[in-house]
């Protein structure tokens, strides 16, 4: 019986680089390492361009191996492979307002936006910077400080958002919303700044569709019941084949373990 080829999923912020920040080369390097041996995928809630501020100028350059690595924005819902030119191109996509309608996606739009004028209002010192709604075609991404928000701006709302829970509270209201209107709907935390709202199901597990011949693996920071990363960490959680960090440094520890253990 042939044995199935393995490959690893990588969430983007938090566990393959900073927040909004650049993968850093003691992870090109692991990720380098890993390659070696298995097929990789960076499946993330940020659109491609966000992984291409992120990542992309270490695929560009040649120091990761693109062709052994997809690029999977919006919780998997974009597939990007590369060509016979090493160039990354769209080869997958869904969308969400074919999905649930025009009228509900109004709906939840203009919740969205009373949530955040009351949000600015109770909490009216902290540098909101505008883009608050990014849709992203397959989601729609909700960022209470802004997407235009600096790093200092963006750990500011961190700590209001762990002192008073402002995300968990919104997100539940959220949807209360949709459940009340019968929209299908998954409202989840995503990265540290951001609520991603999109249908049922298309969650991160999504990008195991892609993939029904491998052996798959994964790592998240957002791994908690209501983070981005749940459900796909609870999906191959009962194999032992995902896996919790908080640090880019956690990261690499399981990178190298799961070397160990392909060498062992």
């Amino acid at each position: 019986m042939r044995l199935k080829e393995k490959l690893f999923l990588f969430d983007m912020d938090g566990t393959l680089t900073p927040v909004r920040g650049q993968i850093e080369d003691k992870v090109i390097d692991a990720l380098i390492r890993l390659s070696s041996v298995c097929k990789i995928g960076i499946v993330t809630g940020s659109d491609y361009d966000y992984i291409m501020q992120q990542v992309g100028p270490a695929l560009i350059s040649g120091r990761l191996p693109v062709r052994n690595i997809d690029l999977l924005p919006c919780n998997g819902t974009k597939r990007y492979t590369v060509d016979d030119d090493n160039v990354y191109r769209l080869v997958s996509e869904v969308n969400m307002l074919n999905e649930i309608g025009e009228k509900n996606y109004q709906l939840v739009l203009r919740q969205c936006l009373n949530y955040q004028s009351t949000i600015m209002s109770s909490f009216d010192d902290l540098p909101y910077t505008g883009t608050f709604l990014q849709y992203r075609g397959s989601l729609l991404n909700w960022c209470q400080i802004g997407r235009n928000a600096s790093v200092v701006e963006r750990e500011a709302w961190g700590v209001l958002d762990d002192e008073y829970g402002i995300r968990k509270l919104y997100a539940k209201m959220l949807t209360n919303v949709c459940d009340i209107n019968d929209i299908n709907l998954t409202i989840a935390l995503g990265g540290s700044t951001s609520v991603d709202i999109y249908p049922l199901g298309w969650d991160k597990t999504f990008a195991l569709s892609y993939y029904p011949d491998h052996e798959v693996y994964f790592a998240g920071d957002k791994c908690m019941e209501g983070g981005n990363d749940w459900h796909l960490y609870e999906a191959l959680a009962p194999a032992g084949r995902s896996f919790m960090v908080e640090t880019t440094e956690d990261t690499i520890n399981v990178i190298d373990s799961f070397l160990d253990d392909c060498i062992s």
